[in-house]
Parts: C-alpha cells; sequence; structure tokens
C-alpha cells in the first residue's frame, strides 16, 4: 500500500515537472570526400529570431557514422548542425527513432560558415510533410512570377487564363495537402510549422489584412492557453507572428514625432497609438512582439530607446537582450576571450599564454589556400618591418585535420613565427568573426576585436595599422 502511494506519488510528480527521457540519434555522414570527424551542435533557443546555443559536439567515427545523445527533449526541438563549411537544420523528435542522413551541399561553399548541407532521414519523420509542402509553396511563387512576367509583356489573355487555372490548382492541392499533414501530426511544434506554412501561402497569394487576420484568429497561436514565452521558442510561433503582423513600421499611419515623445515619458499606451490604429487596443504582449520584430529587421535609434525605456513582459525582454548578445558576436568592440589552441610542438596553449603583448594582430589560414600562403609571407615581412613590441603577430591555423595542420607548419619559415591551430571550429571563427581564408583580426588591450575590415598584408595592411595601433 505505502509503496502503491509512493509510486502514484513519483508518477505525479514526473508529470508535473514535465519528465522527458534521454534522447539518442543514429546518423551517417554521406558523400563527403573526407568524413569531418566532429560535428558541432547548437539548440535553436529562438527560432524566429534566429539564436542559438552551443552544445556538446558528436563524435564522427571513420565510416562516417554517428550516434549523438541528445538530451533530455520535452517536446520537439530545432537544432543547428556545423561541419564548417556545411551546416543543417534538423527537427528532433522525443524518442527519435528515424536515421538522420547529412551531406554537403550542391553549392560551392563561399563563407567559412553557413553553407546549407542536405539533410534527410530515414524512417518516418515530418520532415517529409513539411518538405512536400515547401515544395509546394515554392511552385506555387513560381507560377506567380511567371504570371506576372506574363502580364508584364502584354501575352494575350489565354496565355494569362491557362496559368491561372494552373495556379488554382496548385492552391486547392497546397490546402488539401495541408489538411492531411494537419490531421496525421499531433506534435505542437509541427502544427506551428504547418500554420506558418499556410499563413505564407496566404500573404503570397495576396490575400487582404482582413483575410490574415482571421487565419491569425483561427491558428493556435491566438488561444490564451499558449503563453508567449512559448511562441517565442517555437518554430513557427512567433515566425507566424512576423507573417500577418511584421513590418508595421513600413505602414503610412505610423508617426515617428509622437513615438519620440511616448518614448521620452515612458509611456505604453502614447506609445501603441503612435504606431497607428491598428495597435492602439493591442496587447502589451503584441506591442511587444511588435518592437521585437523591429529590432530584428530595422534596429535604429528608436528601438534601442524604446526597450530602454518601456516596461515589456519579461519573455519579451530576455529574447531581445539574447538577439543584442548575439549581434556582438565578431563585431567590433566584442571581448573575444582566451581562445585554446595546439602549439608547433603538440602541446595546448592559448592565446594569453602566447601573447604577452597589449595588441594582437592575427592572419587566419589554411592548407590549401595559395591565396593564404602568399599573404603568411607578406604578413610575416611587416611584423619583421614594423617591429612593435607592444603586437603579438599570430598566424592562426583554421585547418581541419592534423594532416593538414603539419602542412601548414611545413611552411614556418622562422621559429619565431608564432603559430596556433584551433581546427575547423565554428566556436572560434564565430567569436573572431571568420568569414573568409585568408583574413585579419585584431585584438585590442583588453582582448576586444578592433577595427573594422583589415585589409590583408598585400592590400595595405602595414599602413593601416601605423595609422591605427597607438603610437610607440
Amino acid at each position: 500500500m505505502r509503496r502503491g502511494l509512493m509510486l502514484a506519488g513519483l508518477l505525479g510528480w514526473l508529470v508535473q515537472t514535465g519528465f522527458a527521457q534521454v534522447t539518442f540519434v543514429k546518423g551517417r555522414l554521406i558523400d563527403f570526400e573526407k568524413s569531418p570527424s566532429l560535428i558541432h551542435v547548437k539548440e535553436v533557443t529562438y527560432p524566429g529570431l534566429q539564436l542559438a546555443d552551443w552544445r556538446s559536439e558528436i563524435l564522427v567515427d571513420e565510416t562516417g557514422d554517428f550516434s549523438w545523445e541528445v538530451g533530455e527533449l520535452k517536446s520537439t526541438t530545432l537544432f543547428e548542425l556545423v561541419a564548417p563549411p556545411w551546416s543543417w537544420m534538423v527537427m528532433i523528435r522525443p524518442d527519435e527513432q528515424a536515421e538522420l542522413h547529412l551531406a554537403p551541399g550542391r553549392r560551392i561553399p563561399q563563407r567559412l560558415l553557413g553553407s546549407p548541407g542536405i539533410s534527410t532521414w530515414l524512417g518516418m519523420h515530418p520532415t517529409a510533410s513539411l518538405d512536400s509542402l515547401m515544395r509546394s509553396l515554392s511552385r506555387a511563387n513560381d507560377l506567380r512570377a511567371e504570371s506576372l512576367v506574363l502580364r508584364a509583356a502584354g501575352v494575350g489573355l489565354q496565355g494569362r487564363d491557362s496559368l491561372t487555372e494552373v495556379l488554382d490548382s496548385v492552391n486547392v492541392a497546397f490546402e488539401r495537402q495541408w489538411q492531411t499533414s494537419m490531421e496525421q501530426t499531433a506534435g505542437t511544434v509541427e502544427r506551428d510549422i504547418l500554420w506558418q506554412m499556410k499563413l505564407i501561402a496566404a500573404r503570397n497569394a495576396g490575400r487582404p489584412q482582413l483575410h490574415m487576420d482571421s487565419l491569425w484568429n483561427e491558428s493556435p497561436f491566438a488561444s490564451a492557453s499558449r503563453p508567449w514565452e512559448e511562441l517565442l521558442k517555437s518554430p513557427g510561433g512567433f515566425g507566424s507572428w512576423q507573417v500577418v503582423f511584421g513590418n508595421w513600421w513600413q505602414g503610412d499611419e505610423v508617426d515617428w514625432s509622437k513615438i519620440n515623445d511616448a518614448i521620452f515619458l515612458a509611456d505604453r499606451d502614447s506609445l501603441a497609438a503612435s504606431m497607428g490604429s491598428r495597435w492602439e487596443n493591442a496587447s502589451v504582449s503584441m506591442l511587444a512582439a511588435a518592437w521585437l520584430d523591429k529590432a530584428l529587421l530595422a534596429p535604429d535609434a528608436y528601438t534601442k530607446l524604446v526597450w530602454e525605456t518601456i516596461p515589456f513582459p519579461r519573455p519579451f525582454f530576455e529574447a531581445y537582450e539574447a538577439l543584442m548578445a548575439d549581434r556582438q558576436k565578431g563585431r567590433s568592440g566584442a571581448w573575444v576571450g582566451d581562445i585554446p589552441w595546439t602549439l608547433p610542438n603538440g602541446e595546448l596553449g592559448s592565446i594569453k599564454e602566447q601573447c604577452r603583448q597589449p595588441w594582437t594582430v592575427m592572419l587566419l589560414v589554411k592548407n590549401g589556400s595559395a591565396t593564404a600562403r602568399r599573404e603568411r609571407e607578406m604578413f610575416n615581412q611587416i611584423a619583421e618591418s614594423m617591429n612593435r613590441r607592444d603586437v603579438c603577430w599570430v598566424v592562426l591555423s583554421l585547418d581541419v585535420d592534423e594532416d593538414e595542420w603539419r602542412e601548414t607548419l611545413s611552411g614556418r619559415r622562422t621559429l619565431d613565427e608564432t603559430l596556433g591551430w584551433v581546427g575547423n571550429s565554428p566556436r572560434v571563427m564565430e567569436q573572431l568573426g571568420a568569414v573568409v581564408i585568408p583574413q585579419i583580426i585584431v585584438l585590442d588591450e583588453e582582448g576586444k576585436l578592433s577595427g573594422r575590415d583589415m585589409p590583408l598584408p598585400s592590400l595595405g595592411l602595414e599602413a593601416r595599422l601605423l595609422k591605427f595601433l597607438p603610437k610607440d
């Protein structure tokens, strides 16, 4: 009897605390010339704001297989997987059963980070239905664009009517497919994404604002049972709001003079009234969403002042703070902190250990880049020519593996060259604002990124540094 009561109490506690079991995902890297040994993981915390936090890496074996311990999930969660230059956005369900395959993208990457790769699932996964709907959306958009081109070109009515019939057929097919997906989907996150697609389809079809508002009221987002803290963190939640209410600051009714007065008075009601009639009776959460949207897409002095003076609910303020913090990464003035690296002798070190000088000037290189090799020679010449005692000159290698790192080491002309290897780490790239190879990065006395768009050695680095650095 007593044991039964204890078990019932435990089950009740698990339900109340939202118990979730540890999720494991099996996967494989395919079609890689050389399979990465690590996949870096970001958990997307605010999908609509494109914000994510780093998590533990995934180890990949020599055959390209991996077993990923995702952790405890209470619901379907969005992750970004990164193996520079490729990245994949994937949805993981609690107790995921499908197997994940990751492949490089079809286009040649132009940047160190963010080139979209191709992800596929073996087994049942909601991605299949969502991808199919997305293709239907793209097909409808292509037809609309074709219709506009024909109209502009003065093509006869018969051709335009025929295309309109095809477009109508695609729209009907999308609606039918959407309804089937909704009936087959039980997950809240998946249904949120489906609703976002429906709203996007309506907007692309040129539906009037009254129709869009009606759809919003039909959606689960307008329900009083859906707290905004949940909507901000749901893929499809805040994004759906943006489809219906976004870009409000471009409206004719917006009175910036009155907005300025409302900021000065810290008056939220006056702020709403000055944004246009649509916002006069809006809830404080809708108002906060409006200014979060502006902070994301069109930040300016007004936006900053609004967030500093107008009291908004904490979930919105936390999202805004996260957005501002993310914006500082890799930008001038951002504190980089200590960066661990491997030294030429194989030992582990860091920037702070190797660079005692106040200023650090780094050249980012990778083996296989002829441009980086040439710039490295000139970089070392500039370091010798300037002979600054207050500058640590660093050649920082972003080589993918140890074999590539050894090749970079073989190009070392003198032991005086400070050389470090951080690997193909997206975290370091993000910290430094690394975009391409080769690239110059400057850190000031406080370890902050300093100077913008520093030229390469062959393009005037020495002249820029002579003006930029303190007088020696």
